[in-house]
């Protein structure tokens, strides 16, 4: 079959079909790093919102029981550095009812047992700290919230831009460099 002067056989050459196949497979790999972004970002919120909510938690308990705030260590502090902090000891006094209620203290260390437990088991090494700290007059009393969790999906924990611990305590940063944390300060 002999061709006819002037016409041209249409059609795609190799290498127009391999470089629409490489196009295609490098938005494919973008779209699937997105998707992997999204859902690390989202897992984050996830955590970081339990944590705000917990704080929160605590902060109602604390204006709750006012008095029992004030007491420093004989009522709501933790100030142990330990990173995942242990739960807080059960208190040694049965349980409050209406016959028998419990006093400030007792019912700070039934709080903070209850509390810590909660974010224990709610956030991966789920951590608690909290410290009293009086104001001089004009300044209030305030106590001072930190809700910790270790991220399992942080990525390049010691880079200089990362600010994952930035509102943790120093203790826990160096104990555990995927750290975040919620901070709340209260005035009781």
């Amino acid at each position: 079959m002999t061709r006819a002067p002037g016409l041209r056989i249409a059609g795609f050459s190799l290498i127009e079909v391999l470089i629409a196949m490489f196009v295609v497979a490098t938005g494919i790999l973008a779209l699937a790093a997105l998707l992997q972004a999204a859902t690390r970002h989202s897992k984050m919120g996830e955590l970081r919102a339990t944590a705000a909510l917990l704080a929160g938690d605590i902060a109602d308990r604390l204006r709750a029981n006012a008095a029992g705030a004030r007491l420093g260590p004989a009522g709501y502090d933790l100030a142990a550095d330990d990173f995942p902090s242990p739960p807080a000891p059960a208190p040694a006094r049965a349980a409050c009812t209406r016959d028998t209620p419990c006093g400030e203290a007792d019912l700070a260390w039934a709080d903070l047992a209850d509390w810590t437990a909660r974010v224990a088991v709610t956030l991966p090494k789920g951590s608690a700290r909290i410290r009293f700290r009086a104001g001089r007059p004009p300044v209030p009393d305030t106590v001072d919230v930190w809700v910790g969790w270790a991220d399992p999906l942080t990525l390049s924990p010691g880079r200089a831009i990362d600010r994952s611990g930035a509102e943790c305590p120093a203790a826990w940063t160096a104990t555990e460099p995927s750290v975040r944390c919620v901070y709340l300060q209260v005035a009781p």
